[in-house]
């Protein structure tokens, strides 16, 4: 998949990098190693939604809230029930009574009679996550920009030297501002954040 930022958004703060195809393929290099760095700390990958409605599966955990996978607002159109997903005699029922609620992420689905517990629903909606968030792509280049400036020296550490005062941080992949700018967006779009 493409990156987040480009190659022109990174010479913005690289102004000291020459011009040309050379530059051009190790700056990318960077940004696609900026780019698998920030996914895996999110734990999935900003993409458009899907061009059509397909259906996806999801088992509820009972109560009155169902919370699906990632879609894009307002295309969320049906959910059934499914009886023995999955085996020949699989059937589905209408749910007509929900109510999708769509102002915050992650998005989750009311139902005043409640969902019932371990039950399969279908939902029908245009799947994915959309494009990144501006303080994503801000974190890829910041990403980058470390990688590429410490890319000639070992210095992948947190901090070096003796604790306290005589400690003293160097570059890292991601620092720890950043971390909690992608936790705070893996927890907007799933709920959860790393343990």
């Amino acid at each position: 998949m493409a990156t987040y930022a480009t190659i022109l958004h990174l010479r913005q703060y690289l102004t000291q990098v020459k011009a040309g195809a050379e530059n051009d393929l190790l700056l990318q290099a960077i940004l696609d190693r900026a780019h698998a760095i920030v996914n895996d700390t999110l734990g999935f990958e900003f993409a458009g939604y899907g061009a059509t409605a397909t259906t996806r599966d999801v088992q509820s955990l009972g109560g009155y809230i169902l919370r699906p996978q990632a879609y894009e607002a307002g295309t969320l159109t049906a959910i059934a029930s499914v009886w023995g997903r999955g085996t020949t005699s699989e059937t589905t029922e209408t749910v007509e009574d929900w109510l999708a609620e769509e102002q915050m992420r992650p998005y989750q689905v009311y139902r005043n009679a409640g969902w019932a517990y371990g039950r399969w629903y279908r939902l029908t909606a245009c799947w994915g996550y959309g494009a990144a968030p501006a303080s994503v792509v801000e974190v890829e280049l910041e990403a980058a920009i470390n990688l590429w400036r410490g890319r000639d020296a070992a210095v992948w550490q947190a901090e070096t030297g003796v604790e306290g005062a005589g400690a003293t941080p160097l570059n890292r992949a991601l620092s720890w501002p950043q971390r909690d700018v992608l936790n705070a967006v893996r927890a907007q779009y799933l709920g959860v954040v790393h343990a």
